[in-house]
């Protein structure tokens, strides 16, 4: 299926979920895209840096949805601090 990216957005605190063997690992998203299919239907996706494969280098940005194993998205939140000494 032929997609387009049709917008960029960051996101920062997002993840990927993905299950290997068994195993569940998240990785840190690059950026959320607005995606158009062939027959014009749009949906958010995750942008991810791939690892080096052959034919492909090391930090290639993909589509998280297109990783083998993908299992969603999760949210760990941002870290905040107070603001200190205000006038």
């Amino acid at each position: 299926m032929e997609r387009r990216i049709v917008s960029i957005s960051s996101a920062p605190g997002w993840s990927v979920r993905v299950v290997e063997n068994g195993e569940e690992y998240t990785a840190t998203l690059a950026a959320w895209a607005l995606v158009e299919a062939e027959g014009g239907d749009r949906h958010v996706v995750g942008l991810v840096q791939r690892g080096a494969r052959a034919g492909r280098p090391a930090g290639t940005i993909g589509l998280a949805d297109e990783i083998d194993g993908f299992a969603g998205y999760t949210f760990a939140g941002l870290s905040t601090r107070s603001v200190t000494g205000e006038s």
